[in-house]
């Protein structure tokens, strides 16, 4: 037994300082008289709990790593100046107009809710290239309270609100759009 604990010992030493630090670490925290294999579980417990370590500090490089790419691209694009050697940023004017054109690509997903006795079926059939637009056009059904039957026909007790439909006509998607309105009750 004392042979192995020495074996282990001096392999440990042979490896280096932080293998050295960890292995008697492992066998203090294993207390007197410990055998072999609590020793190895203690040791194989902080070395990956210094792996751990090591990874979430190359994550967190990383990320600022990333960030600093980010914000370089912004410079370089004019959308944001540094205003004083702490490195404090400021939005320019390029990036306010660059804010607002983003803000005003796709219209408000969220109308006033109005119920109404009669179901409406809205389906829709928007081409691929307009994929945005389609995401945007499900999310306003969906805010509204509409019910998926598929991806493309959504039906719900919800009056379709006229900015709504000056939205659609905006976006250009109108031509792709079916709305029906249920009044008689029948075999749907």
């Amino acid at each position: 037994m004392k042979g192995r604990i020495l074996l282990k010992a001096l392999e440990i030493l042979k490896e280096g300082v932080t293998n050295q630090i960890d292995f008697f670490e492992a066998v203090l925290a294993s207390g007197y008289g410990a055998n072999m294999g609590k020793i190895d579980y203690e040791y194989e417990k902080i070395q990956r709990a210094r792996e751990k370590a090591g990874h979430n500090e190359r994550t967190i490089k990383e990320r600022k790593r990333r960030l600093q790419i980010f914000i370089s691209k912004m410079k370089h694009d004019g959308l944001i100046t540094e205003i004083d050697k702490n490195r404090k940023m400021k939005i320019s004017k390029e990036g306010i107009q660059k804010l607002n054109d983003i803000k005003n690509r796709l219209p408000d997903r969220h109308y006033k809710k109005e119920k109404d006795s009669k179901l409406t079926i809205v389906s829709f059939d928007v081409p691929e290239r307009l994929r945005r637009k389609r995401n945007w056009l499900r999310e306003v059904l969906k805010n509204l309270g509409f019910s998926m039957i598929h991806q493309s026909v959504w039906v719900g007790k919800i009056k379709i609100p006229q900015e709504m439909i000056g939205d659609l006509e905006d976006l250009k998607i109108l031509e792709f759009v079916e709305i029906f309105e249920i009044s008689k009750r029948g075999s749907l």
